[in-house]
């Protein structure tokens, strides 16, 4: 009697175990599942990339995001006068890439940063592209048409100048300053990140 009961109480802990373990790869199973089910990237963040695509068509030194207050923050490197003319175009160009996106709804707010906000507590870069950034003012202050620059994604370099046109001269100038960016990029940067290099005019056009 005791054989059989001790006989049950065993068969009992086996089914019991089996059980756990059935519900547990259940369990597993949907959380995996769930996990592939999931998008690689959210519709905010396509709706992101989308809206930073088109502006960077026509704009350089710019950034999107949005905050918690479900806003949508343009972010614009330049000075004021430049900052204050684009504005209108920028949010025209961001209200019809927007309006059938999850963002549609968010009110449209602009940042201006000065370049030395790029080094700010709140905008870190990273010490070695801060210090890449350095190497390359360094340089290019031996331009007396260079007027600031912006790293973009860790891959863009892209100088403002005070060329003011396009002529031959100017051309064969914005030649000089990529030569002597690649020459500083080929001492200080790593072998193997390669860089988009854009010199534009007063006029935002690319010269080199």
């Amino acid at each position: 009697m005791v054989k059989r009961f001790g006989l049950v109480i065993g068969l009992l802990v086996v089914i019991i175990s089996l059980l756990i373990l059935f519900d547990k790869l259940k369990i597993d199973n949907k959380s995996e599942a769930t996990k592939e089910g999931q998008p690689l990237i959210t519709n905010e963040e396509l709706s992101l990339a989308r809206l930073k695509d088109k502006l960077l068509e026509k704009y350089v030194g710019i950034d999107v995001k949005t905050t918690a207050e479900k806003e949508l923050v343009i972010q614009v490197v330049g000075e004021e006068d430049y900052f204050q003319s684009v504005k209108k175009d920028m949010e025209s160009i961001a209200k019809n890439v927007i309006k059938t996106s999850t963002l549609k709804d968010y009110p449209i707010v602009f940042e201006r940063w000065e370049f030395t906000s790029l080094l700010d507590d709140n905008k870190v870069l990273g010490a070695d592209i801060n210090l890449l950034m350095e190497d390359l003012i360094t340089g290019l202050e031996a331009f007396d048409v260079y007027k600031y620059l912006v790293i973009e994604n860790r891959t863009t370099i892209t100088i403002q100048t005070t060329i003011k046109s396009a002529t031959h001269e100017d051309l064969q100038l914005a030649m000089r300053m990529e030569q002597a960016i690649k020459k500083i990029l080929q001492t200080n940067a790593s072998p193997n990140q390669s860089y988009v290099i854009n010199i534009l005019n007063t006029q935002r056009e690319k010269l080199n």
